[in-house]
């Protein structure tokens, strides 16, 4: 164990630089980002929030996770109304009405001070709205041409199960070590394994963006050690936290990457 956190310090040390500068300006939103991009934001976001809202249960990075929640509520609030000057219609249009209700709800709890009753409601909702988001990125999806766009979307997604995971292993962090959270853990770890393995297989991958898969898998390794099957300590709690954070500003940069790419050309 004191050899896992050892080799969990030196990467930390390391890698900072890299996803406090090369990832600093993926974390916006604005009227020209494409409207599957800002459904993916709002699906990891929902799980951003309630990992966040953990962590202030648990005392963890308090002075900064309170600062990324109200930063990460003022993303989202930003990127709904972005999409309501989008002109969506049908399925998307009643899906979106649902995000945004859901979010309503959520939005207050994340306000609140946090306690055991308003974390649970937090994590409920956080579900209901990652599933009404990732319906929406669906929906908006199915209008794009290009199949990059599905790659993007994929890296957006990746982003929302690192969050998830991080979630779920705050919530063993504050007791809940049943069977049911065990088998969330391993079924998050495996999709992300999955989909990290089709974006890097993708042949409408760039060796730029190959490499940011890389990196991202390298941030993977330590992340998935430092939950460990155990749960670890306190020490590997505030490396599920940061590292969480890094592994989600890669994957934002990536999917803005084919967002890019899909946008220029058509992909064949």
């Amino acid at each position: 164990m004191l050899a896992m956190h050892r080799l969990l310090s030196v990467l930390a040390l390391a890698l900072l630089p890299f996803g406090a500068q090369a990832f600093a300006q993926t974390r916006t939103t604005s009227p020209t980002t494409p409207p599957l991009a800002q459904a993916a934001e709002l699906r990891s976001l929902s799980q951003r929030l309630a990992k966040l809202h953990l962590q202030l249960r648990l005392n963890l990075n308090a002075e900064a996770a309170q600062r990324q929640i109200d930063q990460g509520v003022a993303r989202f609030d930003a990127a709904l109304t972005n999409l309501r000057q989008t002109p969506l219609q049908g399925p998307a249009a009643t899906t979106f009405k649902r995000v945004d209700a859901v979010w309503q709800e959520q939005k207050q709890l994340m306000t609140a001070a946090p306690n055991a009753t308003s974390a649970e409601r937090v994590i409920l909702s956080a579900e209901e709205l990652t599933i009404a988001a990732g319906r929406l990125a669906m929906q908006l999806e199915g209008a794009e041409e290009s199949p990059v766009w599905r790659l993007s979307d994929l890296a957006g997604r990746n982003n929302m199960l690192a969050q998830r995971l991080a979630r779920l292993y705050l919530q063993t962090r504050l007791g809940d070590k049943s069977q049911g959270r065990r088998v969330d853990i391993e079924t998050t770890r495996k999709e992300f394994v999955t989909s990290l393995d089709e974006l890097t297989r993708a042949p409408q991958t760039s060796p730029a963006v190959a490499d940011s898969l890389k990196l991202a898998r390298q941030q993977w390794i330590f992340f998935d050690a430092a939950i460990g099957p155990d749960g670890g300590d306190a020490n590997a709690a505030r490396h599920v936290a940061t590292t969480s954070e890094r592994i989600g500003e890669m994957m934002d940069a990536i999917g803005s990457s084919y967002a890019r790419q899909a946008a220029e050309k058509p992909a064949r």
